[in-house]
């Protein structure tokens, strides 16, 4: 099995990590303290926060829906 290396785990980060993760195995890195570059949620504290980037995310395929709903159960 060959292995990868992703650094970043942003929406094209982790969209790459994902597909390669299905057949090969994955590391994958980011300088930040959780997942979702831009389109992270910054704590404050452990009750305030905000997002810094995207709103949010309108998926139109099937595969990016399906995709992003296994990102919500993880809690991604």
């Amino acid at each position: 099995m060959s292995r990868y290396c992703v650094i970043g785990s942003g929406i094209s980060g982790a969209t790459i990590a994902n597909l390669l993760s299905k057949k090969h195995s994955i590391d994958l890195f980011d300088k930040a303290r959780g997942p979702g570059g831009r389109s992270s949620f910054k704590r404050l504290d452990k009750v305030k926060g905000f997002d810094h980037g995207t709103q949010y995310i309108s998926p139109k395929s099937l595969a990016f829906k399906k995709f992003i709903n296994i990102l919500i159960k993880k809690k991604y």
